[in-house]
């Protein structure tokens, strides 16, 4: 029996056993700038676009389009960063997004 679970122990990926580290914006910045020029290019456009529009059109829109535009900011920006955590976790780095989400007032 011990010797099937010492084996079991040797057999198992070292990805299983690797723990995330909390992205440190002063060592790991490469990493969250690669996903927004690369794989999450898409997804950040798209909250620029939100964002300007919103910004340019505030004043003309009606309390209900502004809450709309409002929520659909605060989305884009939530797949954005889900976005950009699968890329920092394949390099076994988290951005904690619960707490992210928090601080940015998207939960």
């Amino acid at each position: 029996m011990k010797r099937v679970l010492i084996l079991s122990l040797l057999l198992t990926p070292m990805t299983v056993f690797a723990a995330y580290k909390t992205y440190d914006p002063y060592k790991d910045s490469k990493y969250l700038d690669k996903a927004i020029v690369g794989p999450c290019k898409a997804e950040h456009q798209e909250v620029d676009k939100l964002e300007n529009d919103f910004k340019m059109n505030i004043d003309k829109m009606s309390n209900a389009d502004a809450d709309k535009a409002g929520n659909a900011l605060n989305e884009a920006q939530r797949v954005r960063w889900i976005c950009i955590e699968k890329q920092l976790n394949k390099n076994n780095l988290t951005l904690n997004l619960d707490q992210l989400f928090k601080q940015n007032g998207l939960d």
